[in-house]
């Protein structure tokens, strides 16, 4: 089966977080219009204080109007590499800085609607520094016990993807059995 091919993209919105286009395009269906949310691309780090915890940040999401727990992460800015985003963003956020990061894996998180591509690292040699959150960033930093992270993600409290991802990495006691 050939691949579509673009025709045209009008722009109907842009920011400095993303930008939203209707996007035509040719198939062997005919011409079909979509919209797509074009994303510089973001980080999420994976930070253990000890191999016991997890730094996790309690944030208000005002896309699902609730506060939710996740795993530091953010958007790279333009001319940023995605080590230094992590960094920011792990310093920023969680109030921490690291030695070093591993690259855990890449994926794109909704591939239905965007063309982002979020960077997974894992932090290492954690030392703590003053956090500094943007202004309406309204974010704490939560230092996890593995053992109670189940009973966050069954509760919901832990409910985004980057962050069950990262949580799945940890292995199979962390993210509960199907009817556990």
């Amino acid at each position: 089966m050939a691949a579509p091919v673009l025709e045209s993209a009008r722009p109907i919105f842009a920011s400095p977080r993303f930008s939203l286009q209707e996007e035509s395009w040719r198939t062997c269906d005919g011409t079909i219009t979509k919209p797509v949310i074009h994303h510089p691309g973001a980080v999420a780090i994976l930070a253990q204080p000890d191999a016991r915890t997890v730094v996790l940040v309690r944030q208000f999401r005002y896309a699902v109007r609730r506060w939710t727990l996740e795993i530091p992460a953010g958007t790279r800015e333009p001319g940023e590499t995605a080590e230094d985003t992590a960094m920011r963003e792990l310093r920023e956020e969680a109030g921490f800085a690291c030695a070093r990061l591993t690259e855990i894996m890449r994926f794109h998180p909704a591939v239905g609607v965007s063309d982002e591509e979020l960077i997974l690292y894992r932090a290492h040699d954690l030392s703590p520094v003053a956090a500094a959150p943007e202004p309406g960033e309204l974010v704490s930093v939560e230092v996890v016990a593995l053992a109670d992270l189940s009973a966050l993600l069954a509760s919901g409290d832990i409910c985004d993807a980057k962050t069950v991802i990262a949580l799945a990495v940890l292995g199979s006691t962390v993210v509960p059995k199907p009817g556990a």
